[in-house]
């Protein structure tokens, strides 16, 4: 268990707070740099690119010392989580969110193959919900020390702050990681990617590019409606709390049901959980937003790399470079919708690409209601 609470500290590092942080910062980068959403597209955009990039070398290269460089791009993780505290320009912002998306898939996918290699030998395949939670905590953490720090902080000290806070979540992450065993980190070399596994990656994908809507916008949209009247920063709180169980209940469920039912069933909630600002935009509703897509988006993600996983040891890879395709795309096309449209347009759009995801996922499993292939 001691390898698994590293694996939550690093993914609280990468994901939560070095890739997701930017979620609750940008409200106020955004009135004190003066971007429109585009721009603030444009560098959420950039993050997602590398963490394409990222993605998409790791599912071609071998690496056979994980350890060491999981902690080096840990290493960079944490020094463009500081550099953010340090930009002026643009271009700047997006080379820094860039370089952070390439070590965030690189954190994410190799502790994730350590230590579900790991926990498998154990015969305790359960405790990947528990590992994944890791990011609801450190969005949890990124969270609290916004609000708390919003009144006293500008916002460039806030991500310094956030880079300080890193440091020591990922020394105390690599100190109970270290001494996993090295047979646990060796490097398996699996057979040719199946043709079931391509529906997957067609409803993966589609998630990716309908859940960043919301996972980079909903801050900003609920700050700038003033009959909300209230710190926006808690819906990202929320969304934090209500990550940090998801991937345990929702693999429970599937264990007891089956994989693949579970996620269509998870997708078409996150689905109607994002359209609700879209038809209420009161307090009420984006709260329930927050706790729906709190709930659902790393269980999904959970569910997918496990299915993945049952086929070859290089979906997870896979999966998550067309996952960060459509991250890639989302920002942008949501950018233009706020710019030019009202915001439930972006909500709307994003919902239809997760229904659309829910859809490919049941239609399979209508063609192949007796699977060979059963999870």
């Amino acid at each position: 268990m001691r390898v698994v609470c590293g694996g939550i500290l690093l993914l609280a590092v990468a994901m939560g707070i070095g890739r997701f942080a930017y979620t609750p910062m940008l409200p106020f980068m955004q009135q004190s740099l003066g971007w429109s959403s585009s721009e603030a597209g444009l560098i959420a955009m950039s993050n997602y690119a590398g963490y394409f990039v990222g993605a998409l070398l790791l599912s071609f290269l071998i690496i056979r010392r994980k350890k060491e460089i999981l902690i080096i791009v840990l290493l960079l993780n944490v020094f463009t989580t500081f550099m953010m505290g340090f930009c002026h320009e643009l271009v700047l912002f997006c080379v820094i969110r860039f370089l952070s998306g390439v070590s965030s898939a690189f954190i994410f996918i190799l502790s994730s193959q350590i230590i579900l290699n790991y926990i498998t030998r154990l015969q305790k395949s359960w405790w990947s919900g528990i590992l994944y939670g890791g990011v609801g905590l450190g969005i949890m953490i990124s969270s609290l020390i916004l609000m708390f720090c919003s009144d006293f902080l500008i916002w460039r000290s806030i991500w310094k702050t956030l880079g300080y806070v890193s440091t020591v979540l990922s020394i105390l992450g690599i100190l109970l990681m270290i001494h996993i065993p090295k047979e646990e980190i060796r490097t398996t070399k699996s057979s040719t990617l199946k043709r079931p596994i391509h529906w997957l990656i067609c409803a993966y994908g589609l998630e990716g590019l309908g859940y960043i809507i919301t996972g980079t916008f909903i801050v900003a949209i609920a700050q700038e409606i003033p009959t909300l009247h209230w710190d926006a920063t808690i819906i990202w709180l929320i969304v934090g709390v209500a990550a940090i169980p998801s991937c345990w209940f929702w693999i429970r469920l599937a264990e007891k049901y089956r994989y693949k039912q579970i996620l269509a069933i998870a997708l078409f909630v996150q689905a109607f959980g994002i359209i609700i600002p879209a038809v209420v935009a009161t307090k009420v509703g984006f709260l329930i937003s927050a706790i729906l897509f709190g709930l659902t988006f790393m269980g999904i993600t959970t569910l997918a790399n496990t299915i993945g996983r049952e086929h070859a040891v290089e979906s997870l890879s896979r999966l998550t470079a067309v996952y960060a395709l459509g991250q890639m795309v989302g920002p942008i096309i949501a950018g233009k919708l706020l710019d030019q449209l009202h915001f439930s347009a972006a909500f709307i759009f994003a919902a239809s690409c997760i229904v659309l995801a829910s859809c490919i996922v049941m239609v399979y499993l209508y063609k192949e209601g007796r699977m060979i292939y059963d999870v």
